[in-house]
């Protein structure tokens, strides 16, 4: 998925390569500014992801 295909609602909420940085150093090591996209994407995915679990857990103890 390049970044023509990714919703440009969520463009919005990833990260940039700075900001990846400033949030964990460490990662300079292994990130590049041209692999920063893709991480970020990933990040973005994964946090999606764990808030549907999260809603859909929260419903069905509320049920």
């Amino acid at each position: 998925m390049d970044q023509q295909n990714f919703q440009s609602s969520e463009l919005e909420f990833l990260l940039d390569y700075d900001a990846i940085i400033a949030i964990a150093p460490n990662l300079q090591t292994v990130l590049s500014k041209e692999t920063a996209f893709e991480f970020s994407k990933q990040l973005y995915q994964l946090t999606k992801l764990v808030y549907e679990k999260y809603k859909d857990e929260k419903e069905e103890f509320n049920t």
